[in-house]
């Protein structure tokens, strides 16, 4: 039988031949004792490794004990913490510990029964784990992994959660069940793990791809499917990866799906997907801002993407998300010594939606702002060499980087510091370890109100999917809203005519256009090559002008169309 893991007790004081005699008593109790000279010290082992217990003394050269107890806990909620009076004096008896300068005297056998009762097993109180639980720490335990998967690529970093959020927050708009949300989450994050087996010179790649590349690329969706086939997973997640990047014209692959053939949760994940990408530097390209990214959407809608989703996305987009995408995604820098924290720091702000690049000291951080315009520095002040207020005096010093804007990190919780700090012009001064959505939350609010951030001019304001006849006929409107058995309202304009069609589950309840209503308008309409059109899904009318099957009606309308041409060319 194997034997019972021993306990770690951790114990955190300045003053070392205590520590040492708290170590020996400690051992000697059957516990395995590890020792910090500061709270810094502590935090560092209590994030890298499992600690049991930590016993710190209350006034530490950088925490107080309180102070450190609350940072511990909020590291690891399962270490026990007990904070005692300074350990100032050990009597030449090695069974006598004395603490603090109130001679309050604790014999050595009292330290072990503390220690011995805090570490006792405690009968649960809690409720048993539910399957939600589960079911959500399996979720968050995947964003994570492919997170790490996904945090030292420059151009992929944060794509699977950024794309999830988007999912989400879409699934959510449109009301779905639970369990309809969990499975669009769980797609949106395993729907590129099939590029495992596409070659990473492919993905990266500046110029043209050959067909070959391009067959590899579109391999992706069958290969994810594949790698995932064995998992019993609690909900049907592999239609969603299998189709993703099908068309709603039926031009897309791997099975030309289109219109309502497509899954649901397929036709959302290839919307938010685009868009994510939009948005991200790409090998071949820069960044596009949220509005022409936006754009770019919404001249795909009834080709490639649902026009439903889209409107319900740019709805979502210009709401939750109206930080992303200022203008391209927002560029930060991370300088912090303590790799570790490093890593955990980008992973989290890349799954904010950030563009993140890193560096562990102050030298290369300056190269690096001096080299590429960052929207923001996140600096820890204690960074060796060149420390971070080193870093910022310098920049303060530069007319090309002076303006960039700085939040300072620091494990010690020094008055001096912050106003040294915030003299220098430092945004903000905070200790570590920070909660990664308030360090998210501040640093955008910085982004935000940085005079220095540009506006842009395209008051992209719209009340549903938008776009040109140009581009998109009213045949092809049609066709399209038919296809979905949409309800929606289109309202077109060229100049100053305004005419309305009403669609209730893809069929064309009520026409308007000046004078006329009904079937007589619909042909007018589709004389129409120029203007404007807007999609506004969801709007209903009590009106019923139409009686003709639309499709009916839209064949009739063009055979009318080809008459009037053919008797112009007599």
């Amino acid at each position: 039988m194997d034997k019972p893991l021993k306990k770690k007790v951790l114990i955190v004081n300045g003053n070392g031949p205590v520590r040492d005699t708290l170590a020996s008593i400690v051992e000697g109790a059957g516990y395995v004792p590890s020792i910090a000279p500061t709270g810094r010290e502590a935090i560092k082992i209590v994030m890298n490794s499992a600690v049991d217990l930590v016993l710190a003394e209350s006034y530490l050269k950088d925490y107080s004990g309180v102070e450190l107890k609350k940072r511990i806990m909020r590291i690891s909620r399962k270490t026990r913490v007990i904070v005692v009076n300074n350990f100032s004096v050990i009597t030449s008896s090695d069974d006598v510990l004395r603490f603090g300068a109130s001679d309050y005297i604790v014999d050595q056998r009292e330290l072990v029964e503390l220690i011995r009762y805090s570490l006792e097993e405690k009968t649960p109180v809690s409720l048993p784990v539910t399957d939600e639980e589960l079911k959500t720490c399996l979720i968050d335990t995947m964003d994570i992994l492919i997170g790490l998967l996904e945090v030292n690529d420059p151009f992929f970093s944060g794509n699977s959660h950024v794309t999830m959020e988007y999912a989400k927050s879409v699934a959510e708009a449109m009301e779905l069940e639970k369990d309809i949300i969990d499975e669009i989450i769980v797609a949106s994050l395993l729907h590129d793990i099939g590029k495992i087996g596409v070659k990473k010179e492919i993905l990266v790649e500046k110029e043209e791809l050959s067909e070959t590349d391009l067959a590899s690329i579109r391999g992706h969706c069958e290969n994810g499917v594949a790698i995932l086939e064995t998992i019993n997973f609690p909900w049907k997640i592999k239609p969603i990866i299998m189709h993703h990047h099908e068309r709603y014209d039926g031009n897309g692959y791997p099975s030309g799906l289109k219109g309502r053939e497509i899954p649901l949760g397929a036709r959302i994940l290839s919307v938010v997907d685009a868009f994510a990408a939009m948005t991200a530097n790409r090998p071949h390209r820069s960044a596009l801002s949220k509005e022409e990214a936006l754009k770019e959407l919404h001249g795909n809608v009834g080709t490639q993407f649902d026009p439903e989703v889209v409107e319900i996305f740019t709805r979502v987009v210009e709401t939750k998300f109206s930080h992303r995408g200022v203008t391209s995604r927002a560029k930060v820098l991370i300088v912090d010594d303590e790799i570790d924290y490093l890593t955990l720091l980008k992973l989290k702000l890349a799954n904010e939606g950030f563009e993140v690049d890193a560096t562990d000291n102050g030298r290369e951080a300056l190269d690096m702002i001096r080299k590429d315009r960052y929207d923001l520095a996140i600096i820890d002040v204690g960074i060796p060499g060149k420390t971070g207020m080193d870093v910022l005096r310098e920049m303060k010093q530069d007319s090309g980087v002076e303006d960039v804007p700085v939040i300072f990190l620091s494990g010690m919780d020094e008055v001096e510091s912050k106003v040294e700090a915030l003299h220098l012009g430092a945004e903000d001064y905070l200790l570590k370890p920070v909660n990664m959505k308030e360090l998210a939350a501040r640093a955008r609010n910085i982004i935000r109100r940085d005079s220095r951030r540009k506006k842009t001019d395209t008051g992209f304001v719209n009340p549903g999917v938008v776009g040109d006849l140009k581009n998109l006929g009213l045949t092809d409107i049609v066709q399209t809203l038919h296809l979905g058995l949409k309800t929606a309202l289109v309202t077109l304009k060229n100049g100053d005519d305004v005419a309305k069609i009403f669609f209730e589950n893809g069929r064309i309840k009520h026409c308007s256009y000046r004078d006329l209503q009904g079937e007589s308008a619909f042909y007018e309409l589709l004389k129409w090559e120029n203007g404007d059109f807007v999609i506004e899904h969801g709007i209903k009318t009590k009106e019923q002008t139409v009686t003709m099957d639309g499709m009916q009606m839209l064949m009739e309308g063009l055979r009318r169309l080809d008459e009037e041409a053919r008797d112009k060319a007599y």
